[in-house]
């Protein structure tokens, strides 16, 4: 019969299948139905951990695999980040809205608390290459389930709520997700379980012949396309920023193929420069979502945010230690309103509850602290990551894994997280503590 930890690591399972959810009977569809079943799946999970704990066989086993979760240098930093953000929230400016923040996002405290419980249970459960296998296989396919759920929506399906293909003012492709940014983002993800999947179970020979492996290509393809169809600029500048520092990583280690990866480096350089240089040709304009190389510092959605990063650091400069709370932004615009942000003869301008940047958006919110502990943890990975026997034993797949978090970091300079990017986040994060250990 399964343990109570065999059932808690089952509901860990269903975690990822909260960007297929879509609840169009409630306020905010493409939002509610996914923390719900976020957090009911961890809160279950949770439980039954617990019941494994206290009536299981193999209490004691887990009992030491826990507190080594906690004290493991990533759970330190995680633990000492989700502490220094309920710290935040209980002496913001409205300790309540920080905890429970609003239907419209979802976010605050608890939900800090949640993918805390959640990192630390992936990192007591998950300890065999097969049981991140199944993860990653987990959140692959909940990634088609999004695409498929944007289609019906674009086709108009009854039922179906979202953007349709060739509305008035240009289609960008959100899936389940309510939002091309974070759909665009969340495909970098998808992405990266795929192709970790191929590299980590199949042969140079098998990837053309097995027919697991040819799926997870087709797979990574429809990912490519659709997050082409979502045409976010930052999501594009973080995926070639974690692809260049991807290859140079593995060109430093593998001497034999670092021709190669400078070719390949300059050819996708080069294709980008051209792209962007041509963004008003026709040429460029026949591909689709072509929106995404339209980069300049003079856009309009670009100005709008310096705005935001303006009030943010006016706001950081006025409570600097642990900020206003989370969940305050709002205010703080309308604290430190700039008139500039609202142009008659424009349309209204980017959501103004948050800096639209991870980096002010934790520093007005949560202070100095809250930055600090928060850029720890990606300081933590990368010391993991970048450790000299992954760079001997298994360059490739390390350099796979750097890509992650530099691309997460550079789209995130123009976005702030959602519960969506979270998820990811987390489970990478406790994939890395399982990476880390995995050839001691």
């Amino acid at each position: 019969m399964p343990s109570f930890f065999s059932f808690s690591r089952f509901f860990l399972y269903l975690v990822p299948f909260a960007s297929a959810i879509v609840t169009r009977t409630t306020l905010f569809p493409f939002i509610v139905g996914k923390y719900t079943w976020f957090r009911g799946s961890v809160a279950i999970a949770l439980i039954l951990f617990l019941f494994g704990l206290l009536f299981g066989e193999e209490a004691e086993e887990y009992e030491k695999k826990i507190i080594h979760a906690i004290r493991s240098p990533l759970g330190i930093a995680v633990g000492v980040f989700t502490i220094v953000f309920l710290l935040a929230s209980i002496f913001g400016i409205k300790p309540n809205h920080s905890f429970w923040s609003n239907f419209e996002r979802g976010e605050g405290g608890i939900q800090i608390l949640h993918l805390y419980v959640f990192f630390i249970l992936l990192t007591t459960l998950f300890k065999e290459p097969r049981e991140w296998r199944k993860f990653f296989l987990c959140s692959a396919v909940s990634a088609m389930l999004m695409i498929f759920y944007g289609l019906g929506a674009g086709l108009g399906y009854n039922g179906f709520v979202g953007s349709r293909f060739g509305q008035e003012g240009g289609y960008r492709f959100e899936g389940a997700i309510g939002n091309p940014a974070y759909t665009a983002a969340y495909l970098i993800f998808a992405a990266f379980y795929a192709l970790y999947l191929i590299v980590s179970k199949y042969s140079k020979k098998q990837i053309v012949t097995n027919l697991g492996a040819i799926v997870l290509l087709v797979m990574i393809g429809t990912y490519g396309v659709f997050f082409l169809l979502a045409a976010t600029r930052g999501a594009l500048l973080g995926l070639g920023a974690g692809l260049l520092v991807g290859l140079a990583y593995f060109g430093y280690s593998v001497k034999r193929w670092r021709r190669w990866v400078i070719g390949i480096g300059l050819t996708f350089v080069i294709a980008l420069v051209f792209l962007i240089s041509f963004r008003d040709t026709e040429l460029v304009k026949k591909i689709p979502g072509s929106r995404i190389f339209d980069i300049s510092f003079s856009a309009k959605t670009f100005q709008h945010r310096t705005i935001m990063w303006s009030v943010a650091w006016k706001s950081f400069l006025e409570r600097p230690i642990l900020g206003w709370g989370p969940e305050s932004f709002g205010f703080l615009f309308q604290k430190n309103f700039n008139p500039a942000y609202f142009d008659p003869t424009q349309a209204f301008g980017s959501w103004f509850d948050r800096a639209h940047n991870v980096i002010f958006d934790y520093l007005a919110e949560t202070g100095i602290l809250g930055l600090l502990s928060y850029l720890s943890i990606f300081l933590v990975t990368f010391i993991h990551l970048l450790k000299k026997q992954n760079m001997v034993k298994r360059p490739g797949k390390t350099a796979l894994m750097l890509g992650i978090p530099i691309a997460y970091l550079v789209q995130g300079l123009v976005l702030f997280d959602v519960l969506i990017i979270y998820i990811n986040l987390y489970t990478f994060f406790a994939f890395t503590n399982y990476y880390r250990e995995a050839e001691k």
